[in-house]
């Protein structure tokens, strides 16, 4: 068994801190969703974004576009279309696969719901100064091109 070097700290590890990051903002969005009527999940809007940006997107698409699996976006697809907001197409040149497409309904709430988010960055974000935040989504950005490329 190899050695666990004694001066690692999980507390200042960086995925610690963007994991929790990414947790409790989602957390506290998908709040502000509910007290505005929709109750729904940051994730929820994500993909309700990404189809209010390219309506008829596959469900292999939006998977990859939200670097999660397909079960997973199934499901999120499969609460959205019962809460009214998207629904599943037959594509017109394969009858095997689906567009997934806003309602009128979605529409709305994906407007209303951008709304709710900038509000939201803007009140989460004010004491950051904006060369703070272009340094972090810089950072981020190369780690992630990092780790693609490295297939670590």
């Amino acid at each position: 068994m190899s050695e666990q070097p004694n001066n690692f700290e999980l507390e200042r590890a960086m995925g610690f801190f963007v994991n929790r990051t990414a947790y409790v903002m989602s957390e506290a969005v998908a709040r502000r969703f509910a007290q505005h009527g929709y109750p729904i999940t940051a994730q929820d809007f994500g993909i309700l974004f990404r189809l209010w940006k390219q309506d008829g997107l596959s469900q292999i698409q939006i998977a990859s576009l939200m670097m999660r699996d397909k079960t997973t976006i199934t499901r999120r697809l499969d609460g959205l279309v019962k809460k009214g907001l998207i629904e599943r197409r037959s594509d017109e040149n394969d009858r095997r696969m689906f567009r997934i497409h806003l309602t009128n309904t979605g529409r709305e709430a994906t407007a209303a719901l951008m709304g709710v988010v900038d509000a939201f960055q803007g009140e989460v974000l004010a004491e950051v100064p904006v060369e703070e935040r272009e340094a972090t989504v810089r950072t981020l950005k190369k780690i992630i091109e990092i780790v693609t490329r490295n297939g670590a």
